[in-house]
């Protein structure tokens, strides 16, 4: 399974605390956020995200589930999504032109 196996439908885009904008494309995305940089460790939506994006990761049935519950845990620690694109922040990998 790839990456692209559990993409959503739509990326999820939340105003970060530190007045950013960050997208997140998909369960991996979410779960990474989640388990690395979350602003608080608790919650029951907090814990919900964690559960379904980890179920997503296994399957691509969960993978919507897993985008409402991260959307839940942003709004349970306090972020909203975000609605000015221009300051949206993207930690995708960029592809390089191959020099010739």
């Amino acid at each position: 399974m790839t990456e692209y196996d559990f993409t959503w439908n739509r990326p999820v885009e939340l105003e970060l605390p530190c007045g950013l904008t960050r997208r997140f494309q998909n369960a991996y995305d979410a779960l990474d956020f989640l388990d690395a940089e979350w602003p608080t460790r608790r919650g029951p939506a907090y814990e919900r995200a964690m559960r379904l994006c980890r179920n997503a990761l296994r399957g691509v049935r969960a993978a919507e589930l897993a985008r409402a519950a991260f959307i839940a845990a942003a709004e349970e620690a306090g972020m909203r999504l975000a609605s000015d694109p221009g300051r949206l922040v993207s930690f995708l990998p960029q592809r390089r032109n191959a020099v010739a």
